[in-house]
C-alpha cells in the first residue's frame, strides 16, 4: 500500500492529475486485497477517495485555470489542498463532506465478507435526514475561520438519489440557495455533485456559489 500512494502528496498538472487518478484506480481494481480495502477507505485510501478525488475533480473543472498545478496536502494544515494558478498565486482549498463513516464501514465490512450493502435509504432513515446532516455540516464550516481558504463541499447523492432512479436536481438547488445565504468566513465557496459511482462529468458537477 505504501507503494500504491509513495507520492499522492506531489504537485501535478491537470492532466497528471487525470492520469495519476486513472492509473491509481486501474491498480486498485487488479488487486483484490487493494479492492477490499478501497472499500474500507483505510489509512491513504481515505485521503485519496475523500481528497485527492475531488482535488481531480476540481482540477478538471472551468474554475482552475489551465497550467495551474495541484497538491494534496497531508497532515493538519487548516486546508486539504494546494492550487499554484499560472501567475504563481496560490490558492488553499478545503474539502469538506458530510459521511456516516460507521455506516460506510459497516457497509464496506458486508460487502468485503461477499454479502450486499443494505439499502442506504432504508439504513440513514430517509432522504430528508441526509438532506439535513448535509446542511449541518455546512453551519458547522460557516463558523470556523478559513480566510485565505476557499471551501469544497462535497455532496454524495448517487446512494440517495439516482441509485433509485431519482433526480437529485432539487436537493442540489437546496444546497446552493442555502449557501448563498450564510455567511462564510473563506474566499470562495464552490459544490461538487458526486452523482456516479466515479463521477465522469466532473466539469458538469462543480457549482460556484459566491
Amino acid at each position: 500500500m505504501d507503494e500504491l500512494f509513495k507520492d499522492l502528496d506531489v504537485y501535478r498538472t491537470q492532466e497528471e492529475m487525470k492520469h495519476y487518478f486513472e492509473h491509481t484506480q486501474q491498480m486498485i481494481h487488479q488487486n483484490k486485497e487493494y479492492i477490499k480495502l478501497a472499500r474500507l477507505k483505510k489509512g491513504r485510501f481515505k485521503k485519496f477517495f475523500e481528497e485527492f478525488y475531488p482535488l481531480y475533480c476540481f482540477s478538471q473543472s472551468s474554475y482552475c485555470p489551465r497550467n495551474s498545478k495541484l497538491k494534496l496536502i497531508i497532515g493538519s494544515q487548516g486546508y486539504d489542498g494546494l492550487i499554484i494558478q499560472p501567475d504563481g498565486t496560490e490558492k488553499r482549498i478545503e474539502i469538506t463532506s458530510y459521511k456516516d463513516g460507521k455506516l460506510e464501514f459497516e457497509d464496506a465490512q458486508r460487502v468485503n465478507s461477499g454479502n450486499f450493502a443494505l439499502p442506504r435509504i432504508q439504513t440513514e432513515g430517509s432522504v430528508e435526514e441526509y438532506i439535513e446532516k448535509v446542511l449541518e455540516n455546512i453551519q458547522k464550516k460557516s463558523k470556523k475561520d478559513y480566510s485565505g481558504a476557499s471551501i469544497l463541499f462535497v455532496v454524495h447523492t448517487f446512494h440517495y438519489f439516482e441509485a433509485y432512479g431519482k433526480s437529485s436536481a432539487a436537493f442540489i438547488r437546496t444546497l446552493k440557495k442555502e449557501m448563498k445565504n450564510t455567511d462564510f468566513r473563506a474566499d470562495e465557496i464552490y459544490l461538487l455533485e458526486l452523482n456516479q459511482p466515479e463521477s465522469e462529468s466532473v466539469k458538469q458537477n462543480i457549482h460556484f456559489i459566491k
